[in-house]
């Protein structure tokens, strides 16, 4: 599919500058204020970068994106971390949230190059759980994407990501969802055989 991370960067950059000013500190999602969620959001941009910075692991163990949403994000994951991470990566963004991702944006698309999208990279320094760069960019317009829509729902702004974005987004759900059981639910769901098929929270941590 279609996917391109410079373009999800861009769609989140777009989307941010029209946000509200006085919307940044009311709800966002969960506990996150939205300036927080823009902040966590962030972070599929600076991951990029901090992980090329890291030594080239030997081999890769997880094949694919669908396979990190799985094994990474709700196998391994942490929710406290990940929400005080949010929070801090909201506090960072300073008075110009927009121009920061797009700073942010220069120095993921200058490491990309430089890496190739063949390069092997560890999830959170560790070696043991590596990936291909290409497939990583993947999950980052995953979060872009699904966080996007997040943010926009928040900041109450009509906001339309790339539809070839939405369409890998919405494979890797479906994926994650036959991964944990819930194929057959989540099938229901989209062809409205059942509007509430129980399938809040499916790519939450540790679920």
């Amino acid at each position: 599919m279609a996917v391109r991370f410079d373009d999800a960067v861009s769609d989140l950059a777009e989307l941010v500058r029209q946000v509200p000013r006085e919307r940044l500190d009311g709800a966002g999602l969960g506990e996150w204020t939205l300036r927080e969620l823009i902040g966590h959001t962030s972070r599929a941009i600076t991951t990029v970068t901090a992980y090329l910075a890291q030594p080239e692991p030997a081999e890769v163990t997880i094949h694919s994106a669908s396979e990190y949403l799985e094994v990474v994000l709700r196998q391994r994951g942490d929710d406290e971390a990940i929400m005080l991470r949010g929070r801090a990566a909201g506090a960072a963004l300073g008075d110009d949230l927009a121009a920061e991702i797009e700073a942010m944006h220069v120095e993921a698309a200058t490491a990309i190059a430089a890496a190739g999208l063949d390069r092997r990279i560890a999830i959170g320094g560790d070696p043991t759980v590596s990936m291909r760069l290409g497939e990583y960019l993947r999950t980052r317009a995953f979060e872009l994407t699904v966080h996007g829509i997040d943010i926009a729902d928040a900041a109450g702004v009509e906001w339309s990501p790339t539809p070839a974005h939405v369409l890998d987004a919405l494979h890797l759900a479906a994926a994650n969802a036959s991964a944990r059981g819930a194929g057959v639910e989540a099938l229901r769901l989209l062809t409205g055989r059942r509007p509430t098929a129980g399938l809040d929270g499916v790519l939450r941590a540790g679920a």
